[in-house]
């Protein structure tokens, strides 16, 4: 990954500082990210990769299980 392109979470390199830059999908779906944190311009971080495909994000303090789905809508940029 170049240090200006976008890719999704769910090819994103571990322990890497990103930016969230866009979110695909419903409406109902976006405004399910918003209330969890995971909202436009806001850092995270994969830190692990699950054998199904999922990954688990770090947002601040918290974490996140996310389905291989949901990580493959969600487009981020390093930091």
């Amino acid at each position: 990954m170049t240090t200006s392109a976008a890719c999704s979470v769910l090819e994103a390199p571990l322990n890497i500082a990103l930016t969230l830059v866009e979110a695909q999908g419903s409406p109902g779906l976006l405004r399910r990210l918003a209330a969890l944190g995971i909202r436009r311009g806001h850092r995270l971080e994969v830190v692990l990769a699950t054998a199904g495909g999922g990954r688990v994000v770090s947002l601040g303090d918290s974490r996140l299980a996310l389905g291989r789905d949901l990580a493959a809508a969600l487009m981020v940029q390093p930091r």
